[in-house]
């Protein structure tokens, strides 16, 4: 994407194909007294209607590409600046090569801004709650990545400390779906990147609401430290309190799109795991032994239970565990993937 793109006319954009007025007119189906009211005005796309925008869209070369780049990057520079003025830099080096969609990019820029302005709760709450996919989750990890290159932002340090000072303000808000993927959301990123805690669940009869700012904070400290006795106490939590098995279960393929989020957090009966196989398999392959070992001991059995056939991929995940269990440092890690290969190939 250019990064400098001006605001150009219609004129200028048909310049090119040599196309005047009436060809466009001619071409698109507009009256000619309608392009003629655009027809050099560099904010046209301000001006024209939706209707009009898709005739031109369908008939004149260049159009559709120029609306794209020139509303994204309008976009870009206005979150650009709004959140300099909050005291936070964007790296736009970061931001134009990175491989998540340009539009999950500056979303993530704008959850930023709401975040570190420090506003209303249901408001930040409702458009973080927005963030539960894998796409949507690559690109709140690059804003929060202090990896130079990666992260969004050339400095997070004050993202992070504003998160942090909004988890309670989650945590006490009265029973909502939307702030409960939130706060799952917002803990993981914060203790992915800080690789702590970022506020322990107060002793209470387990809800929801716990159970997945727990699960959000283990899979961050997982990923950041490689702590299988973390991966363990989390596995012995989950035999113990049905809930939070429950949402276990539900987060994997609901984040991948198998199934669709629902505020009761309940799974169809008949689900096919097939964008979970896929992810599962690729964290299999790219996460650590700690991150390996709950996927072994504690989710795949879960899947498995909902999916026999795990998105009709038994065979590769049976491949896949037993090339990483056995390069495995720690027995644990290990022992739990030979355990599954087992019961795998046991299987009819």
């Amino acid at each position: 994407m250019t990064a400098d793109i001006e605001p150009r006319s219609l004129s200028e954009i048909t310049q090119d194909i040599g196309w005047n007025m009436s060809d466009v007119a001619v071409l698109s189906g507009l009256d000619e007294s309608t392009v003629c009211r655009l027809w050099d005005k560099a904010g046209w796309l301000d001006r024209i209607s939706g209707r009009s925008l898709q005739s031109l869209m369908a008939s004149v070369p260049g159009i559709a590409e120029y609306c794209m780049e020139h509303s994204i990057l309008k976009r870009r520079d206005e979150l650009v600046g709004e959140l300099q003025a909050e005291g936070l830099s964007v790296d736009l080096a970061a931001l134009e090569t990175s491989t998540v969609a340009q539009q999950h990019l500056l979303n993530a820029l704008e959850a930023a801004l709401h975040i570190v302005r420090n506003e209303a709760t249901q408001k930040v709450s409702s458009f973080l709650a927005r963030f539960w996919g894998r796409e949507q989750d690559r690109a709140l990890e690059a804003l929060y990545s202090t990896e130079r290159g990666h992260g969004l932002l050339k400095d997070p340090c004050k993202l992070v400390d504003s998160s942090i000072e909004l988890v309670p303000r989650l945590n006490r808000k009265t029973y909502s779906f939307h702030s409960i993927l939130a706060l799952n959301i917002l803990t993981h990123q914060v203790s992915k990147v800080t690789g702590a805690p970022v506020m322990e669940p107060a002793p209470q009869v387990p809800g929801r609401q716990t159970a997945f700012m727990m699960r959000g904070v283990v899979m961050g400290l997982l990923i950041s430290s490689n702590d299988l006795d973390l991966a363990e106490r989390y596995r012995r939590e989950l035999d113990t309190t049905p809930v939070y098995a429950a949402l276990e279960e539900w987060s994997f393929p609901t984040y991948t799109h198998d199934g669709r989020t629902s505020s009761d957090f309940v799974l169809p009966a008949s689900l096919l795991l097939r964008n979970t196989a896929a992810e599962v398999l690729r964290e299999i392959s790219s996460y650590n032994e700690a991150y390996l070992y709950y996927l072994a001991s504690t989710y795949l059995p879960l899947a498995l239970q909902r999916d026999l056939t795990f998105g009709s991929r038994i065979a590769d995940l049976t491949s896949a565990l037993e090339l990483r269990g056995a390069d495995c440092r720690e027995r644990r890690a290990r022992e739990a993937c030979g355990k599954l290969v087992r019961q795998l190939k046991g299987m009819p």
